[in-house]
């Protein structure tokens, strides 16, 4: 159950994503996911881009400088994630959760959890089945 304080926040998030043009979907992960955060939980971000950065060091920064400057315009603790950067665990987490809270595509969002889905089944599922 989300709380007040919390959907205020989920609220913000909402327009500052929809401000910014390069921002398809974001997706609330982890403890305020699943209803078990505590007071000092921070918010997990996943998003989703609209443009890819050719380099590899801009396009590392691009969720750590949107955490940065939407931690100040909301004065609260969170950390994202590039969805398409994200390791398939943490990727198949966002997905589990299932707490999309942003989307300007709808078919962007669907494609980036089939994928997800897609890629857990064969890459991890597949190999524990026939392997473990």
């Amino acid at each position: 159950m989300i709380n007040k304080d919390q959907e205020l926040i989920i609220i913000s998030i909402k327009k500052l994503a929809s401000l910014n043009p390069d921002i398809e979907v974001v997706w609330l992960y982890g403890s305020r996911a699943r209803s078990l955060a505590t007071k000092d939980s921070d918010f997990d971000l996943a998003v989703a881009f609209k443009a890819y950065i050719e380099n590899p060091l801009e396009r590392r920064l691009r969720p750590e400088l949107l955490a940065l400057s939407w931690q100040k315009e909301l004065d609260q603790p969170l950390s994202v994630i590039d969805i398409n950067q994200a390791s398939l665990s943490m990727a198949y987490t966002v997905v589990e959760d299932n707490f999309n809270i942003y989307c300007a595509n709808n078919y962007r969002r669907m494609v980036e959890e089939q994928r997800i889905m897609s890629k857990w089944e064969l890459d991890y599922l597949y190999h524990r089945k026939h392997y473990a």
